[in-house]
């Protein structure tokens, strides 16, 4: 059995199919032959029974059989993770620090840029202001970004709420373009601003307790809006003002000063020489309002309500 085991392979892959039957045909003529000189042998007590089944093994294996198979290599499975498609990424922790890194680096690029474009649009930031660039909540970075690059977007420059920066990654291996993706990103202006500290009415005196110091984006905000609190106290709003807003300027005047139908001090500016008497106010106004007045004749009037109450009509021309 383990001459056929050995010489079977041996002639399998060394001899074509015409050359292994031939072999065979003589291999079974000589063991008959053989066999029956075994025979006669034993009948004569010198050869051993053990003998006789290793010759009948060696004579079945030169019996003809169907064509053997062709032999292909032997191959090891390979493991399921490497037969699927490449995972888009290493283990969850190494990916989730991957994502930190390539995150970390975006930003940075952006900052660059925003403070590039700034300078370069000799944008100036106003005393007390700082800047705040503001980015997503979510940056869906395609997979597998390597080495990634933030350009500008022509014709698009901060400061604004939604300034883009594109994203380009490096090509993978074996890829000639590499993905990309656009993200918009908040610039914003900060200064600490007067806010209400309450809803304000129309006509509604403002007191220190109305007001609260907070940042707020100047750009929206507007350049009239209001820094200082005592600027604020004192006067009254022209219009509602709800909780939190900002406070410009142009919502505010000052405490009515002058009521209709009062009688006014009035005082007649010209060239070389002053004029005063009285007339009566055809308006409400504080101080600095143009106000409208009619003196004893039945003449209108117009004149600027300064600080000590009186309304001076400027008759001069100016330079």
């Amino acid at each position: 059995m383990a001459f056929r085991q050995w010489l079977n392979p041996l002639l399998s892959r060394s001899l074509g199919s015409f050359a292994r039957s031939m072999i065979r045909s003589m291999i079974r003529s000589y063991m008959r032959s053989l066999m029956l000189s075994v025979i006669w042998l034993a009948s004569r007590g010198t050869l051993l029974l053990v003998g006789i089944g290793s010759l009948c093994s060696v004579l079945a294996w030169a019996q003809p059989g169907p064509p053997a198979a062709p032999q292909t290599p032997s191959v090891t499975p390979a493991s399921e993770a490497s037969l699927q498609a490449a995972p888009a990424g290493p283990s969850a922790p190494a990916a989730e620090s991957n994502v930190q890194t390539v995150t970390a680096m975006i930003v940075a690029q952006i900052r660059a840029l925003v403070d590039r474009q700034l300078r370069e649009n000799n944008f100036v930031l106003p005393s007390g202001a700082r800047l705040e660039v503001s980015f997503p909540g979510t940056m869906m970075l395609p997979q597998r970004c390597i080495q990634p690059v933030v350009e500008p977007v022509p014709g698009r420059k901060p400061p604004g709420n939604a300034v883009p920066y594109v994203i380009r990654c490096a090509p993978l291996p074996g890829a000639v373009q590499g993905p990309s993706l656009t993200v918009a990103v908040r610039v914003t202006v900060l200064k600490s601003v007067v806010v209400a500290a309450r809803a304000l009415s129309n006509n509604a005196a403002i007191d220190a307790n109305d007001l609260v110091m907070a940042e707020a984006d100047i750009g929206s905000a507007g350049t009239d809006a209001l820094t200082n609190p005592a600027d604020a106290v004192g006067r009254t709003a022209i219009r509602n003002i709800p909780a939190g807003a900002v406070i410009p300027r142009s919502a505010l005047r000052l405490p009515i000063a002058i009521r209709s139908g009062e009688t006014v001090r009035i005082e007649i500016v010209g060239v070389g020489f002053t004029v005063s008497s009285e007339a009566t106010a055809m308006q409400s106004a504080a101080t600095g309002d143009t106000i409208r007045l009619r003196n004893s004749e039945g003449q209108t009037l117009s004149g600027r309500l300064d600080s000590r109450g009186v309304v001076v009509i400027d008759l001069r021309r100016p330079d």
